[in-house]
């Protein structure tokens, strides 16, 4: 994945996954970097949040993304049938999900999962564990 073809407004959700899919995880950290790394994982974020499949789920998952020594911080809230992203904290998190730039991207992608990067200890959770297993099936994947 050339970091030039990165630009997270203009991939669809399957391109994505396709480049992420073929990348290595140096070529993933260049090409958030190079898109912007907010502007990346805000996009990421809200695609989540569109990608949500309704429910009757009542939680804010926050998500802590590390990168170079900075926290990014996102809120996917869930109640009412529809899930919203928005950066920054939550009040009072349903669970907190910690990992790095590399395996947030790749889980979000699809490439790994998150139970496979809790068990290695490359995704750290607070909060309600019953709730953390569900997310993964709580939202649509392109495929």
């Amino acid at each position: 994945m050339a970091t030039a073809e990165f630009d997270p407004q203009n991939l669809s959700p399957e391109q994505f996954i396709e480049l992420v899919k073929t990348a290595d995880d140096q070529q993933i950290v260049d090409a958030i970097h190079a898109g912007g790394t907010e502007k990346s994982l805000t996009q990421i974020v809200d695609g989540m949040a569109e990608s949500y499949k309704g429910g009757s789920h009542d939680a804010d998952i926050q998500w802590v993304v590390t990168d170079d020594g900075t926290e990014h911080k996102y809120v996917l809230a869930v109640h009412g049938g529809k899930a919203e992203a928005r950066q920054g904290d939550a009040e009072s998190p349903t669970v907190t999900l910690t990992t790095d730039l590399v395996n947030f991207v790749k889980m979000i992608a699809g490439v790994t999962n998150g139970t496979a990067l809790f068990m290695s200890g490359k995704l750290k959770l607070s909060g309600d564990m019953m709730f953390a297993m569900q997310i993964e099936s709580m939202f649509e994947r392109p495929s």
